[in-house]
């Protein structure tokens, strides 16, 4: 899986790494902020670690969440 850039506060990114990556990181996902985007992409993650579909199909639904949460991020310029 590509990598995902996902903002942490203000000042920080996170770089997701992998399904399970990405998977642990919706875990943490406070309950009261869940929506649909954030099961589907929990559901793409589960999907991805099963086989039950491409990693980049899960990768386009975490990344969906992520827009809709407002958290996806740039890749920050190497340096």
């Amino acid at each position: 899986m590509p990598n995902v850039w996902i903002k942490k506060g203000d000042f920080s990114l996170r770089e997701v790494v992998s399904v399970p990556d990405a998977a642990e990181f919706l875990e943490a996902w406070p309950h009261d902020k869940r929506n649909p985007f954030f099961y589907l992409a929990e559901n793409a993650m589960q999907a991805a670690i099963n086989g039950s579909i491409p990693v980049e199909e899960a990768r386009d639904a975490f990344e969906t969440f992520c827009t809709e949460a407002g958290i996806l991020a740039d890749e920050p310029p190497k340096g």
